[in-house]
């Protein structure tokens, strides 16, 4: 069992659930950052890659027309399709 700082164990619940593997769609925002002139985006692809994009960069989904506190918005043949945080 692992402990804190201050020498406490960590509960084995909490080990269990920070250890677990999370079953992610084929493609999955995994953060934003930057400010609001420049935002950037990480993006976890379908090989599980990861990606850090900004505004019109190009992936093979598509091309990144948004990103928000919370969401990236990818330009794809005609459509917008809206990746979100995963709640968790």
């Amino acid at each position: 069992m692992t402990t804190t700082t201050d020498g406490t164990p960590t509960p084995a619940k909490v080990v269990n659930l920070a250890t677990q593997q999370a079953a992610l769609p084929k493609l999955t925002l995994l953060g934003t950052f930057g400010s609001l002139t420049n935002p950037g985006a990480l993006i976890r692809d379908k090989h599980g890659a990861i990606h850090r994009v900004r505004l019109n960069d190009t992936i093979p989904d598509g091309i990144v027309a948004a990103i928000g506190n919370d969401s990236l918005v990818l330009a794809s043949r005609g459509r917008a399709i809206t990746l979100k945080l995963p709640k968790g």
